[in-house]
C-alpha cells in the first residue's frame, strides 16, 4: 500500500532522513518506534505527499507521489485517513458535525449517506449519547475516538496515527489501541502508528520499524524486537517509554 524508496530529507543543512526505505502492506498494522524529533511524524507528512524528499520515491498504492501536483494529490490522500496528535478537531462544531463536516463539504454527498456514515462512525467509536456535545465536553480518550471516527468515515484503505496515545490516561489508552486493532479485524484496514512508547507496538503492531539518528535500525515482525542486538532497542525494551 505505502512504499518508501530510498528517502533522504533535508531542511537546510540538516539531514532529518538518511536513505530511509520502508514498506507499509495492505491489511497490517505497523508502528514506527523512536524519540521525539527523529522524524517519525515527518515520515507521516511524506506518505501524505505534505512534504516532498530531497532524494528517493514516495509510492502510494503503486503509484509515485513524489512529482505529483497538489491537485494531482486528492484522489491518492483519499485512501489514506489521518489522526493527528492533537486530533484536530472544530470546536465549535457538535462531535456529529466534525464527524460530517467534511463529508458535506469535500464529498458533497446526499444527507441522508452522511447521517448513515457518521452514525456508524458513532457507533464504532463507541461515542452513543455524544452526538451534540462539543469536544470541549469530552474527555482526551473520547475527543481522540471522535477523530478517528473522522478518518475512517471517507472508508480509506489506511489510516495515520501520529501518536494516539500520547497524553491519554491508562483506561483510555488502552480502549484507543483496542480501536486501532479492531481495524483490521473488523474493517480490513491497514495501519501506520507513530510512537514513542513501546508497549503500543506490542500491543496492536504485526510489524515495527525503528528510527533512530535518521536511519531505520530495525524493520521485522514486531515479536522479533526481542531478539535485536542494536544497543538502542535494547535499552528502549528496558526503559518502555522513550524519552520526550
Amino acid at each position: 500500500m505505502i512504499e518508501l524508496r530510498n528517502v533522504t530529507l533535508k531542511y537546510g543543512d540538516k539531514e532529518i532522513l538518511k536513505n530511509v526505505s520502508l514498506t507499509v502492506h495492505d491489511n497490517t498494522i505497523k508502528a514506527i518506534l523512536g524519540p521525539s524529533g527523529v522524524g517519525k511524524s515527518t515520515i507521516l507528512k511524506l506518505m501524505l505527499g505534505l512534504i516532498k524528499p530531497y532524494s528517493g520515491q514516495v509510492f502510494v498504492d503503486g503509484t509515485d507521489i513524489t512529482p505529483l501536483r497538489e491537485t494531482e494529490l486528492y484522489p491518492i490522500r483519499r485512501k489514506m485517513g489521518m489522526v493527528f496528535q492533537g486530533n484536530a478537531l472544530f470546536d465549535s462544531m457538535t462531535i456529529s458535525q466534525n464527524l460530517g463536516f467534511f463529508l458535506r463539504e469535500n464529498l458533497k454527498l446526499p444527507e441522508k449517506e452522511v447521517e448513515e456514515r457518521v452514525s456508524e462512525q458513532i457507533r464504532f467509536s463507541g461515542l452513543e449519547g455524544y452526538e451534540d456535545q462539543l469536544p470541549e465536553n469530552l474527555s482526551g480518550g473520547m475527543r481522540k475516538r471522535v477523530a478517528i471516527g473522522r478518518a475512517l468515515i471517507f472508508r480509506p484503505h489506511m489510516i495515520l496515527f501520529d501518536e494516539p496515545t500520547a497524553g491519554l490516561d491508562p483506561v483510555s489508552s488502552k480502549r484507543i489501541l483496542g480501536l486501532i486493532s479492531s481495524l483490521r479485524q473488523e474493517s480490513n484496514l491497514g495501519a501506520v502508528i507513530v510512537t514513542h512508547i513501546i508497549d503500543d507496538v506490542f500491543s496492536t503492531a504485526d510489524h515495527a520499524a525503528v528510527l533512530y539518528q535518521g536511519e531505520i535500525i530495525f524493520d521485522d515482525k514486531t515479536e522479533n524486537l526481542h531478539q535485536a542486538d542494536h544497543p538502542f532497542i535494547r535499552s528502549i525494551l528496558s526503559d518502555k517509554i522513550l524519552e520526550l
